[in-house]
């Protein structure tokens, strides 16, 4: 099952599915079991992404949540706007990736943009470390991302050609982890 949506791309777009068409999030089986028949099962809350000036705006996201009868466990699904246990957005993070690709320091990069520069260092090595797995998963889909041995090679041509965001979406839904 994958668990970000990438065509849900805006904190706006998420609000409203989750007011007027909740069912969007719905999993077609258990993500654990593989049982179809998911019911709602509530909601938790996660932040506003950080960094890109919604907070102010949105307050609290609202998460659905889904029920598996079979095996009595809960799932939920995410918008393609968030990114899985960050409290920054994807932009955010494009960015950050971004700088240090241009050749600034980790401290550089902390000193322009919202993250502490521990956030910043943590955000490039989870990057490095799942370069391969990404990039193998990503030229498989996308064969115009060319060859490029290296990450920052890479990782250019894939934002010239989509986002941060599309890409992780993509990835998840290949069952590829997501940083």
């Amino acid at each position: 099952m994958a668990r970000i949506l990438p065509e849900i791309s805006t904190v706006e777009q998420h609000q409203q599915l989750v007011l007027d068409n909740p069912d969007v999030y719905r999993p077609a089986c258990c993500p654990h079991c593989g049982k179809a028949g998911l019911h709602h099962h509530g909601h938790y809350e996660r932040s506003t992404p950080k960094g890109e000036g919604q907070s102010l705006l949105f307050g609290v996201l609202f998460i659905i949540r889904f029920f598996c009868p079979g095996c009595r466990r809960s799932c939920s699904r995410l918008p393609g706007c968030l990114s899985p246990r960050r409290h920054y957005g994807w932009k955010t993070q494009q960015k950050v990736i971004e700088f240090l690709m241009a050749g600034q320091s980790i401290h550089q990069v902390a000193r322009q943009t919202w993250p502490y520069y521990r956030t910043v260092g943590r955000w490039w090595q989870r990057l490095e470390s799942c370069f391969d797995q990404h990039a193998m998963s990503l030229r498989s889909r996308f064969p115009d991302l060319g060859r490029s041995v290296e990450l920052k090679g890479f990782w250019s041509r894939c934002f010239s050609v989509m986002s941060l965001a599309q890409a992780m979406g993509w990835l998840d839904h290949e069952g590829i982890p997501v940083p």
